[in-house]
């Protein structure tokens, strides 16, 4: 058995078992290789809270690759910013490959000319998610604001070109958050992108939530607490969450919260299983996460046990390819396979 199946299997023993102190680390991280970025979308997290806007130092990224490249099985080179604005993104993604670990992010694809399209796929990219809010210029321009809807289609329909030409298996997904000006565009967004060379059209559900840009009846919707909610799986498995100051998270959600250590300071190991996060695994296991607001104000989908359970079971990559479906089961047809 390869070291990283092993250690997808102590997780879920660990996680099944209610242990909070964990041996290995997490199957993914998402590390921000930039808090820069060029729009100003009035859903991204950028609308209420500063940013560095930096970007990460490669010898930062290599440590954080060289710790947990034998756990590791996907990293996602991205933070608050947008990725393609690193001029070592195609670099990381090269290292992350190197280092037997697939390797995805999300753009706005504003700055993806057909050179950085071609040095993307021959770097080995696995997963690319394009994020195109709108099936309309007005909608889609609106919501990505800064960007020009028909610029932005060519330079996907040109990546999209290019993975066909050099007979790439770089899974595309086209994502539309789901917003009150586009939610009536879903059957003709999937027709707007039922392009050759496209892999999946997800339509994700806003876990932002910014007032006035949200759903009215979504903005105050919190956690339960509730002993009947499964533990967030984020704790066990991941993805951590790294910026490019080198603070981490427990994951991406509690970005606003105190990070649980520094990786400049500490190994990561010593951060997986420090005294913030272990607290947080207890309060979790007990059903009562009031000690920690970045847990209670969390807008992030809590999927049934048996989905997390599904998901220690195969490797990350195949998760990121299946989470679209179960969206379109739950949102679709109702099919109640969240809490």
């Amino acid at each position: 058995m390869s070291k990283k199946r092993a250690n997808r299997y102590r997780l879920l023993k660990s996680y099944l078992k209610g242990e909070t102190k964990l041996y290995g680390l997490p199957l993914s991280a998402i590390v921000s290789s930039t808090s820069r970025c060029n729009l100003k979308c009035p859903m991204c997290p950028r609308a209420i809270s500063e940013f560095a806007n930096k970007d990460i130092e490669f010898e930062l990224f290599e440590k954080i690759v060289e710790e947990g490249k034998d756990f590791f099985e996907f990293v996602i080179p991205q933070g608050g910013g947008e990725p393609l604005l690193n001029p070592d993104l195609v670099k990381m993604i090269k290292l992350c490959k190197e280092s037997g670990i697939r390797v995805g992010f999300s753009t706005n694809a504003t700055v993806l000319t057909e050179e950085k399209s071609k040095e993307l796929v021959e770097a080995g990219l696995d997963y690319i998610i394009f994020a195109f809010d709108g099936a309309t210029p007005d909608t889609y321009e609106f919501y990505r604001k800064g960007a020009k809807f028909h610029k932005v289609r060519e330079n996907i329909l040109t990546f999209l070109r290019i993975k066909k030409e050099l007979k790439s298996k770089v899974f595309v997904t086209l994502q539309m958050v789901r917003l009150p000006l586009n939610a009536d565009q879903i059957d003709d967004y999937r027709k707007l992108w039922k392009v050759d060379g496209v892999d999946e059209i997800r339509i994700k559900e806003d876990e932002i939530k910014i007032d006035g840009v949200c759903f009215e009846d979504a903005k105050d919707k919190k956690i339960k607490k509730s002993k009947k909610l499964a533990p967030c799986h984020y704790l066990w498995q991941g993805p951590i969450y790294i910026e490019e100051n080198g603070d981490v998270y427990p994951c991406c959600h509690a970005w606003l919260a105190e990070p649980i250590g520094n990786i400049k300071e500490k190994s990561l190991a010593e951060i997986w299983n420090c005294e913030r996060i272990v607290k947080m695994r207890e309060a979790h296991i007990k059903g009562d996460v009031s000690e920690f607001p970045e847990c209670v104000n969390c807008a992030a989908p809590r999927p049934k046990k048996i989905l997390i359970v599904g998901s220690f079971l195969v490797d990350v990559f195949s998760v990121r390819k299946i989470i679209p479906v179960i969206e379109k089961l739950n949102l679709l047809y109702k099919i109640k396979l969240f809490d």
